[in-house]
């Protein structure tokens, strides 16, 4: 085996000395019509009074950059005011972490310093920039790898003062300084991707499933300069930032808002993935990977969308994305995930259900199995419980309700309506009372069950069949072939208004299905005294990357019982 070694410039270490206070070279600062702004990396703010601020500013700024000994730092023996103008300014940029303590010449050349470059991206990012230099030079990486990737990877890491030592090998190509410490990196002609921190003896296993996951193959063409640059100085940076203690790049992305990483949190390992026409790169959160996350809260309809986007992220996501496409809107909201359609009384819901729904559809396709999907136990347990109930409907006693007991809800005639009225549908409704707070509504027309419902209460049960039937129709009268009967449940989150309106007719009612959810403990008991058995959780070896992304997120699957 042929080994190389590249070793950065010979230095020591930065030797002690009085430490200086600089202002870190990301900052930057403009005038306002009444004081400045002052901005950073990941943090700003804004001081007003007075034109004589910004003079304040330009004057104080020169000795900021060049460095001022702690114990020289405040405000001069100067006129009241002034001295109270730099405190306020020197205390702004202490909170925003805009102040940086670096030794007494640490910028100048020498065998102690760091490269210019690299010192100035020290003093911009890192807490300690002379201990994140210090460990940069005591690491030794290890590249196994060749091509263009693993040779960008080793320029970017010798330029950062890292003595590299290379070894030939296959892509992915893997960067290490120690079993736990450990990037690895491929690109072809068209995308590349760079895995999050993995233990050495799970990186290739991991980085064959991402490959596999990106389409990306062993006999696709070598990846163009560019992208290959790209890829291993990506690989090379997420090592450095590891071993000089400095957050994730991926963490950075997230922090500052970007699009790129609009589905990542904290808890998300990130991959990046890197693409060539046009030549970009975006972190995006490989699940798999991930924890077990704890549930949303309850009928949290916001976080568990945020979690859904995670699970369906367009890059590395499991499950296929829920759109609305070119579908209609009204009546019902409607969007479709590969075959799955999700219907709803806003866009938002359709999504969730289509996305769950095409979960479980591809759960089942893997372990042959019956599967729910839900956003936490009570809502895959309600959806469990209530198949329960509409199989063995006729084994339970049941008695008719008339359309008294529903007809002054404006929900269950909203959507009654939109099915008889809007769309002429000569649908039949058949609503039965099968136990106090459980109630079964079936929507049939044309020798069809087109929807069912199993709510606490008639009007719930009749509009979530009714809006159920309504979705199937106009998803087939806009071109699609989905089948029926379709199922819409009160266990799923809803939007939910923070305050209701003022005018005094108003009540949850006029927000349905707002408030269905709080009926759930219900239902799911008075289902439970009727003798249903307990649906069982989904433990799969043959579903080895979707059940974990599921459980990363906070979402459960379960089996119902027969």
């Amino acid at each position: 085996m042929t080994t190389a070694v590249h070793t950065a410039p010979s230095t020591t270490t930065v030797t002690a000395a009085a430490p200086l206070v600089k202002l870190r070279p990301v900052v930057h600062a403009s005038p306002t019509s009444r004081g400045i702004h002052v901005r950073g990396w990941t943090s700003s703010f804004t001081i007003d009074g007075g034109a004589g601020l910004w003079r304040l500013w330009q004057a104080i700024e020169p000795s900021l950059v060049a460095g001022v000994p702690r114990e020289k730092l405040g405000p001069p023996r100067a006129r009241p005011e002034v001295a109270q103008a730099i405190e306020l300014i020197l205390t702004q940029l202490r909170e925003h972490d805009l102040l940086v303590e670096v030794p007494a010449g640490w910028e100048q050349t020498g065998p102690d310093t760091p490269p210019a470059a690299v010192a100035a991206w020290l003093e911009s990012v890192a807490a300690d920039p002379a201990g994140a230099w210090r460990r940069l030079r005591q690491a030794q990486v290890r590249i196994i790898g060749s091509g263009p990737v693993a040779d960008a990877a080793t320029r970017a890491l010798t330029d950062a003062g890292v003595t590299v030592r290379t070894e030939p090998g296959r892509q992915p190509v893997v960067l290490h300084v120690d079993a736990v410490t450990a990037v690895a990196a491929a690109a072809t002609g068209e995308v590349g991707y760079v895995l999050p921190l993995t233990p050495v003896a799970q990186v290739r296993q991991v980085a064959t499933q991402v490959a596999a996951r990106l389409g990306v193959s062993a006999d696709d063409p070598p990846p163009p300069y560019a992208l290959a640059g790209l890829v291993g100085g990506a690989a090379a940076h997420r090592l450095i930032c590891a071993v000089a203690g400095l957050p994730d790049p991926a963490q950075d992305a997230a922090a500052l808002g970007a699009d790129t990483a609009a589905t990542l949190t904290p808890e998300h390992p990130a991959v990046l993935v890197a693409r060539l026409d046009p030549l970009r790169a975006s972190y995006h959160p490989w699940l798999p990977a991930a924890p077990a996350a704890t549930a949303a809260p309850t009928g949290d309809l916001d976080a568990a969308l945020a979690r859904l986007d995670a699970l369906c992220d367009p890059e590395l996501g499991l499950v296929t994305p829920a759109r609305p496409g070119e579908l209609p809107q009204v009546p019902a909201a409607l969007a479709v995930a590969g075959d799955a359609l999700g219907i709803g009384v806003t866009g938002d819901t359709a999504r969730l259900d289509a996305a769950l729904q095409a979960a479980a559809d591809a759960l089942h396709t893997t372990v042959g199995t019956d599967v729910v999907v839900g956003v936490d136990s009570p809502h895959a347990t309600g959806v469990a419980l209530r198949r329960w109930v509409h199989t063995h409907l006729a084994d339970l006693p049941n008695a008719a309700v008339a359309e008294a007991e529903w007809a002054d809800s404006p929900a269950a005639r909203r959507w009654w309506k939109a099915l008889t009225l809007r769309f002429g549908v000569p649908a039949t409704l058949r609503v039965r009372r099968l136990a106090p707070n459980l109630v079964h509504a079936r929507v049939d027309a044309g020798g069809e069950t087109l929807a069912w419902a199993v709510e606490a209460t008639p009007a719930d049960a009749v509009a979530f069949a009714a809006l159920a039937a309504t979705g199937l129709i106009q998803a087939r009268r806009a071109g699609l072939d989905p089948t029926g009967p379709v199922t819409l449940t009160g266990a799923a989150p809803a939007w939910r208004p923070e305050h209701l309106d003022s005018a005094q007719w108003t009540d949850l009612r006029w927000y349905w299905p707002a408030g269905v959810a709080d009926l759930e403990p219900r239902v799911q008991a008075a289902i439970r005294q009727l003798g249903a058995p307990t649906p069982t959780p989904l433990t799969s070896d043959t579903a080895p990357a979707l059940l974990p992304a599921l459980a990363a997120v906070g979402f459960v699957a379960l089996t119902p019982a027969v």
